[in-house]
Formats: C-alpha cells, structure tokens, sequence
C-alpha cells in the first residue's frame, strides 16, 4: 500500500512539474491544417502602437493586423478557417519571453529583437519591421550632441533600462566608454521607465521608437536627443517556442514582397502615422 501511495504521489509530482513549466498551450499548425479549422493562440506584452487592447476591447495595432492578414493567407493558400485567440497578457517583459520558451503550439507578439542568443532557445518569424533607438531624458536635462558629452552634461544622472532588453547590454557599453560612475536601474516595461521621465527624475533611457511615438501622443514631458544610434535598429519578429510547426507558414507568409506592398504600408501608416512609413523597412 505505502509503494503504492508512493508511486501515485510520483506520478502526480511529475504531473504537475510538467504543467507549470509548459505555461501556455495551443493547437498546432499540422493538426489545424489536417481539419482544416483551428486557433491560433497568442500571448502578448503590450507595446504601443504594436499591440494593445482598445478601449472598445478588442485587440490592435500593428502586430494586430498583421497577424489578421496571416489568417486571411492561410485561407487562401491552404482553405483552412483559422482564428486568433488572444490568451493571455503578460506586464514582464522577461517573463513574457521565458513564458514562450516554455509553452507549446503558441506565439509570443510584442517588440521582440530578433537576436543570436534569442535565437538558441526560442524561433523567429521574418522580421515584421524595423525599430530604431532614441535617447530620452527628462525635459529639463541639457542638450545632448554625441555620447561624448554624456558624462559632463549628465551628471547626477541615472541610467533607466528595460530588464532583459537588447538596450541592456549597450546601456553597459555607454557605462565603459563614456560614463564610469553612471548608476544604472532597471524597469520591467518602457511605459514605466516614461513615466519616471516624465515626473522630472534625472535620469536617461534608450527606447524604442514605438515606445517614443507613444510618450508623444501622449503628450509626457520629455526630451529627445537626436544622438545617431545605428548600431540599436533592431528587427522585431513575432516569437515561438523552439521547433514550433507554425514558424515555416509565418516564412511563407512574411515575405519581402508583402512588407514591400500597399497592405503592409497601409497598416503603418494606419497605425503609426504616414510620417512613420518611411522609417520603416
């Protein structure tokens, strides 16, 4: 009875280990495919202008309609009837990408870079656009003309960086070369880190520039420092866990030709403004 019991409580062990580390799970392509109807289920961290819920309580932006367009693409190439479920929020951005990695059938929308070291744990769709850097700070801070200047012109200041972000590791390089003394802390979200800029903290960040668009369209009193930052024009991509069967159909989809089209530009445009469209590539 007790090799029993102990058996059982074993099992129900393994069991449950292997619910909380596969968080999310969704239909796969092959088996939507074969019936020729199904789900596909998305996570996502909410990004301005990319993906967010209205305030009519559906979803849009950017990635929104990009990814109705992939459902549209899937009916005419294959006839099959596929919706999109929006299963969960995440308000962590570190958390949102360890989520993907440890679920199954599901993907990951947000301002994701598209990076080597990503790479080994999680798969890329195609790029869905570029998304250059910007250097922000409180209004109140002096002008800056290179990186240079940071350490006179900024100091007392702090740095403010996204955790797990692509800017964390440059925020580091800035700190070496430019800055020694610079203290740097962290936020979960650029929403977050605007927020503190906006209350007059003497502090900088490195940002996205959908993030930015946002601070503007709201309005938050902050400064933007035209400083040349090529080497952060990251490629975002919609993520999956590794070997997902949905990622050769997002390849097939996400083509060069349809980033080059008047849909693709349209929904820019509708999203982020007619200004922006030429940014984007």
């Amino acid at each position: 009875m007790i090799k029993k019991l102990t058996i059982l409580c074993l099992l129900l062990f393994v069991f449950s280990t292997a619910l909380v580390a596969q968080k999310y799970s969704g239909q796969s392509w092959s088996s939507v495919k074969a019936k020729g109807s199904g789900t596909l289920s998305c996570v996502y961290y909410e990004t301005p202008a990319l993906v967010f819920k209205g305030s009519d309580g559906n979803m849009q932006g950017v990635c929104v309609d990009i990814v109705d367009e992939f459902a549209k693409h899937v009916k005419s190439s294959y006839g099959v009837d596929l919706s999109i479920k929006y299963v969960a929020k995440e308000q962590v951005f570190t958390k949102f990408i360890s989520d993907i990695r440890d679920s199954k059938n599901v993907m990951g929308i947000c301002n994701t870079s598209i990076t080597e070291e990503r790479k080994q744990f999680l798969d890329f769709s195609p790029p869905y656009m570029n998304n250059p850097s910007v250097l922000l700070s409180s209004s109140d801070a002096p002008r800056l003309n290179s990186l240079d200047e940071l350490q006179s012109k900024f100091a007392g200041f702090k740095a403010l960086v996204v955790k797990g972000s692509t800017h964390e590791n440059f925020i580091q390089d800035i700190k070496k070369q430019h800055f020694p003394s610079l203290v740097i802390e962290y936020e979960n979200s650029g929403s977050k880190i605007e927020e503190r800029l906006d209350a007059g903290e003497k502090m900088f960040t490195l940002i996205d520039f959908t993030e930015y668009y946002d601070a503007v369209k709201n309005k938050l009193d902050i400064k933007r420092h035209n400083i040349p930052l090529e080497e952060l024009e990251d490629q975002l991509g919609f993520i999956f866990p590794k070997n997902c069967d949905w990622t050769p159909v997002w390849n097939e989809f996400l083509t060069k030709e349809f980033k080059a089209g008047i849909t693709y530009k349209k929904i820019i445009a509708d999203n982020l403004g007619t200004t922006f469209v030429s940014l984007i590539r």
